[in-house]
């Protein structure tokens, strides 16, 4: 059963969060980058997707969002420690060299692998709003609803995302974002 957005436990918060985003407070010098911001490739192809954040974020997850579906969650690293979704395919390697960088790599990409990839970092149990101004606010499931340790955060501090696109059939998909 998919993991609800916005359970209950966040949802005060992170609509507060989410508000103050919009409003455009913060900390302006706070990001979470990906890149590249959308590719298109073919069948069989590898795919290498990077994330970088300057929180100092001990947590940084990567979901997956299919076109008119919530964001599922691929895995997510605490510190050095990858854990991976039950459901998430062999096909998807990550690697975090160290603490501001993760990356995602979709080993042999196939049509199923379409899809909008979000990174996003968290410190552990910390409530706070860090977007930078060119990043939509996104709403993630709850973390604190995974069945295993550690102690996971209870709000998405920092997020990016991209579009990845299998085949010159789905261009047109990929280039919805790449004006975004």
């Amino acid at each position: 059963m998919p993991r609800s957005c916005c359970g209950p436990a966040m949802g005060p918060r992170l609509l507060y969060c989410m508000a103050f985003c919009l409003l455009g407070a913060g900390h302006t010098g706070a990001r979470v980058i990906q890149s590249p911001r959308y590719q298109v490739t073919g069948i069989g192809k590898q795919v290498s997707l990077s994330c970088s954040q300057n929180l100092n974020h001990d947590a940084m997850y990567w979901y997956q969002q299919k076109p008119n579906q919530a964001p599922k969650l691929l895995l997510y690293y605490y510190d050095t420690n990858l854990y991976t979704e039950k459901d998430t395919s062999n096909n998807f390697k990550a690697s975090r060299d160290n603490s501001s960088f993760c990356s995602l790599d979709i080993l042999l990409a196939g049509f199923e692998d379409t899809a909008v990839y979000l990174c996003a970092s968290s410190k552990d149990t910390e409530l706070g709003c860090y977007l930078s101004p060119d990043h939509k606010p996104l709403c993630f499931p709850d973390p604190r609803s995974f069945d295993r340790p550690p102690s996971h955060p209870t709000a998405m501090v920092g997020c990016g995302f991209v579009a990845v696109a299998i085949s010159s059939l789905h261009r047109s998909w990929a280039e919805t974002y790449k004006n975004h």
